[in-house]
């Protein structure tokens, strides 16, 4: 119609039939025209926004594996850090804002558990209340070290005692086995003789073992990573040296 308005006012009011004809042929071609590419420009659209939509879920896909493959809190903390930082998207880097909001306190409490750990282990030797304290600091410390889905293997071990001379480790060791507790050894480091258990697959694995049998254990006992606390164990034919 706009188009006819136009025509008729250029016409000077008058149009012929045969003019009439070409414009309303001309209308018809341009509002199929129209049409066609508001149609495209539509499908287009919803198109783009569909393949945005599938891309977004891709990327949801792989930050879910990697914070249940991340082998702490620690780990999940950071990756919350960079991804809310760096994701270009609006609605995935608002859910990294939300999820590092969410385990913020429990990041913080494992980083306090973590100093106190840090400053027990580093001294020479405990006294009994500063080892239960680390056997408490250690409990508390492996809800929050390990990963959401464990799949990781890992050399976690039980330090039962710790004396300073080679036959008082041995009597400790046999002890030990009458009490139902064998497939332990002896190692050597820091000038005590200490009784290991053989390794866990995960820390939680060592405390459970050491919730279920702690009438049987010391109550100073407590947890070690083997690779760290021993990481160049040498056996001499009667017991584990650490270098």
């Amino acid at each position: 119609m706009l188009i006819i308005l136009i025509s008729y006012k250029l016409f000077g009011g008058q149009i012929g039939n045969e003019s009439l004809a070409k414009i309303l042929e001309f209308s018809k071609w341009y509002m199929v025209s129209v049409a066609v590419v508001f149609s495209a420009k539509t499908i287009e659209t919803g198109f783009s926004e569909r393949e945005t939509g599938i891309k977004e879920m891709q990327v949801y896909d792989k930050y879910v594996t990697t914070i249940l493959e991340a082998d702490n809190i620690e780990a999940r903390w950071k990756l919350a850090e960079y991804f809310s930082t760096v994701t270009p998207t609006d609605r995935l880097r608002e859910r990294w804002i939300a999820y590092k909001e969410l385990i913020k306190d429990d990041y913080q409490k494992f980083k306090d558990l973590d100093s106190q750990e840090n400053t027990l282990l580093s001294q020479q030797s405990l006294t009994s209340d500063q080892k239960a304290t680390l056997n408490y600091v250690q409990r508390e410390k492996a809800t929050y070290e390990k990963k959401l889905i464990e799949t990781r293997i890992g050399r976690w071990v039980i330090v039962f005692t710790a004396d300073t001379g080679l036959e008082q480790s041995r009597f400790e060791l046999k002890n030990l086995i009458k009490a139902g507790i064998d497939n332990s050894s002896i190692h050597f480091k820091d000038n005590f003789y200490r009784i290991l258990s053989n390794p866990f697959q995960n820390k939680q694995e060592a405390i459970d073992f050491l919730n279920a049998h702690k009438e049987k254990i010391r109550k100073d006992a407590y947890i070690v990573d083997l690779d760290k606390w021993c990481p160049n164990e040498k056996f001499n034919g009667d017991y584990y040296e650490c270098n």
